[in-house]
């Protein structure tokens, strides 16, 4: 047993052991300690700088706006204090969410101060000095990108057109698959983003927003794409791409081929609050 979060405890752990064949983890939390690991041991392995930006998204935010000064605006807040002082630049709505999160967890539209200040009071009562992201809202359908590379080539896998709840929520209710074409509108563009932020090594979701200037980043998932979504792709790839991720994290060489199926997968929610007390099966 070690600290997963710590690069060093791993190592400590794995010096102990028999030399590893490969390291993976398809955790959002451990892609950075992951690659760290990776490279220590001379395995193949993402880059650890790719993996802490696409992680924290202030900083790749601000890795994108250093490429391009028209890039989303955002600010990064710990407590009222700091949120008073960037009062004056927000523009709403605006999108709060936390720095490190996942999913759309804590993610919220909000269409002035006052849900903005309530918004932050609470999650900061829950989560005191946790870092809050606050950006500029974009205004678009949501697409993603699913890609999986080896460190030299990236194959566009294709992307799921997905549909939201209504906000203030960015509850995920459907989402139809969109196989790769090079004449697919907006894929290229995406592919181009994300080869820039660095991505190339490994499974890979990213999601977008198809807004009037093109599609605007708004998250990368530096590993397989999840909410069952990622079994629903295994399948549409013959029961490949587990195998094929783990071949690479091995070194060892990946068929990899985009899929050509059409798919959609829904997700059921409940439309009140209650306790589950018996389900059927059949």
């Amino acid at each position: 047993e070690c600290d997963v979060f710590n690069p060093v405890s791993i190592l400590d752990t794995v010096s102990g052991l028999p030399a590893p064949a490969g390291v993976f983890s398809n955790s959002d939390h451990l892609q950075t300690v992951t690659a760290l690991t990776a490279a220590y041991l001379k395995l193949p392995g993402k880059d650890w700088r790719t993996c802490y930006r696409t992680k924290n998204k202030a900083a790749m935010r601000q890795f994108l706006q250093d490429m391009d000064k028209d890039a989303c605006w955002f600010q990064t807040v710990c407590d009222p204090e700091a949120l008073a002082n960037v009062a004056d630049e927000i523009s709403y709505p605006c999108i709060a969410k936390p720095r490190e999160g996942v999913g759309s967890l804590n993610v919220r539209r909000l269409e002035s101060a006052k849900q903005l200040q309530t918004f932050s009071a609470q999650f900061w009562q829950e989560q005191p000095g946790q870092p809050l992201l606050l950006e500029e809202f974009l205004s678009g359908p949501v697409h993603t990108l699913e890609t999986l590379g080896d460190g030299q080539a990236l194959v566009p896998l294709g992307g799921f057109e997905v549909t939201l709840s209504e906000p203030p929520y960015f509850v995920e209710l459907e989402a139809t698959w969109i196989p790769y074409e090079p004449d697919t509108p907006y894929l290229p563009e995406m592919l181009e983003q994300i080869r820039r932020l660095g991505v190339g090594f490994g499974s890979c979701h990213s999601e977008f927003v198809i807004t009037a200037r093109g599609p605007q980043l708004i998250e990368v998932n530096y590993r397989t794409v999840g909410d069952g979504r990622d079994f629903l792709l295994n399948q549409m790839m013959d029961q490949q791409l587990f195998k094929a991720i783990l071949q690479i994290h091995m070194g060892q060489p990946a068929d990899i081929s985009a899929p050509h199926y059409a798919a959609c997968i829904r997700y059921l929610g409940a439309p009140r609050d209650g306790t589950i007390l018996r389900s059927a099966t059949g």
